[in-house]
């Protein structure tokens, strides 16, 4: 949730364009000729309020849970485009969920993070979306020691 909620408001690819092949029109009326060029706002897309609501600009990722909060509530492709939509939906957008989530959790495991003090972070839009100063993080190590002994314990007591 966490992760969708980022990527909704802080899309890899902030705009994706694609090139009309044959006269179409949009949803609303629009009619487009073969051979136009069309560039949309992914960046601006997860920001849209008649989208997301009035605290679209807000970061919940509750919002991507179900109503009981006990498992992921995916939106449509079409309202969050971060992968694209449709028939030209990401290919790799499954292992992109997989790879960020086993760095997040590897990561947050073991350590707490805390952008340093100090530190301006401000994005800078290109082709993709980046930290224009890099992003500079206070690296604190968890102390695990109380649940290995937790985990050492239920071993124990299963060998019992």
């Amino acid at each position: 949730a966490a992760l969708s909620e980022t990527l909704r408001l802080y899309p890899s690819v902030p705009e994706d364009s694609k090139h009309v092949v044959a006269d179409d029109v949009l949803p609303d009326g629009t009619f487009v000729p073969a051979g136009s060029a069309i560039t949309y706002s992914i960046y601006s897309t997860g920001r849209m309020k008649f989208t997301w609501g009035e605290d679209c600009l807000e970061f919940r990722p509750e919002r991507w849970l179900s109503s009981d909060e006990t498992k992921m509530d995916f939106q449509d492709t079409f309202k969050f485009v971060s992968f694209n939509a449709g028939p030209r939906i990401c290919l790799g957008k499954d292992l992109a969920y997989l790879q960020m989530k086993s760095i997040s959790a590897a990561v947050l495991l073991r350590h707490r993070l805390n952008v340093a003090r100090g530190h301006k972070v401000e994005q800078k839009m290109s082709l993709t979306l980046f930290l224009k100063n890099g992003l500079v993080m206070d690296v604190h190590p968890r102390d695990l020691s109380p649940i290995v002994a937790k985990i050492n314990q239920k071993i124990t007591n299963t060998v019992a």
